[in-house]
């Protein structure tokens, strides 16, 4: 009779043709039933410390891994180069990382804290079911990145613990070291606003602040008032000066009608007759007043200047109304 054999997979037992004669019952429960349901439904919890593990028959077959433990350095869990797929936790704790890999695949990083779908193709190749996701920006309300994410403050990280991170962004925003690390973006150190690449602006260009040349209606400026002017009337008023125009005024004595000289006492005198005064007059000065007419002659104004400086209100900086969030990076 040919052996028992198990199956690629998940190890189920494959019975040879009339083999196991009043055990099969057992074998079936135990070896094909409970493996099934360990493949679909089991969960385990494995600890680990940090650097190199492979997992078991019975681990690799759970479809649902809890890793936990306090990592001392990067840990790298190899599994067997099968077709299957698995839930895992990295509930694990240290500044330190958790890698996924087959023996002679590439690695996949199981972020702290996340639970991540993983599918391996029995080729040497493991993918992450949110492989789309990584590299992708998100606004967090927190004021700490939450997990599977970088804060977007700048700085560096090491390309082989993030190796999902380096193949969706490469060296875009800094080439770090230029072998081992890469740049983070950094929206923190002016709080920059994000917007859209294009044209002479690339993915992962930086711009400080600027002011476009433009005008503004009215900033300088030069006329000419309209030549009609509203009817409109002065009021007036004085007094004239104390000065007045010299003339004269004319006399006539009528007390001594004779003329000719006069003698009395030895002498004599002139006889006083008709003649004329002096040309100056007392000062005086005369009241006056009045109102123009109504109609004013037509006539214009010109003019011009320049505005003065808008002055700064609330602060040092141009912008639009709006909130402060965390930006942060999916790894």
């Amino acid at each position: 009779m040919p052996a028992d054999t198990t199956s690629l997979l998940l190890g189920l037992l494959m019975q040879g043709t009339g083999n196991n004669n009043n055990s099969w019952g057992d074998n079936l429960n135990q070896f094909v039933f409970a493996y099934l349901e360990q493949a679909i439904a089991g969960y385990i919890t494995k600890t680990i410390l940090g650097g190199p593990y492979s997992l078991n028959a019975a681990e690799h077959r759970a479809g649902m891994i809890e890793f936990t433990g306090t990592l001392t350095s990067n840990a790298t869990v190899t599994i067997d180069n099968t077709s299957k797929r698995w839930r895992i936790f990295n509930n694990t704790t240290g500044n330190f990382v958790l890698l996924l890999k087959t023996a002679s695949g590439n690695p996949v990083e199981i972020p702290q804290g996340t639970h991540k779908d993983i599918l391996c193709d029995g080729a040497d190749h493991i993918y992450r079911e949110d492989a789309d996701e990584v590299g992708n920006l998100i606004h967090h309300a927190g004021t700490t990145a939450p997990p599977g994410t970088i804060a977007c403050s700048g700085g560096t990280y090491v390309r082989a613990d993030h190796p999902d991170l380096f193949n969706k962004i490469g060296t875009t925003w800094g080439a770090g070291n230029g072998s081992t690390t890469a740049g983070l973006p950094n929206f923190t150190d002016t709080n920059r606003f994000l917007r859209a690449a294009g044209g002479s602006l690339a993915v992962g260009a930086y711009q400080s602040h600027a002011l476009a040349s433009h005008t503004h209606p009215g900033a300088t400026f030069s006329g000419t008032t309209s030549a009609v002017s509203n009817d409109h009337t002065h009021n007036f008023s004085g007094v004239t000066g104390v000065e007045n125009q010299s003339h004269t005024h004319g006399y006539t004595v009528t007390s001594l009608p004779f003329s000719g000289q006069l003698a009395s006492g030895g002498g004599g005198f002139a006889a006083i007759g008709p003649g004329t005064t002096g040309t100056e007059n007392q000062q005086h000065n005369h009241n006056f007043s009045g109102t123009t007419s109504g109609i004013s002659a037509n006539h214009t104004h010109t003019f011009s200047g320049t505005t003065g400086t808008i002055p700064a209100s609330g602060g040092t900086e141009t912008r639009p109304e709006n909130a402060a969030v965390l930006i942060c990076i999916k790894v």
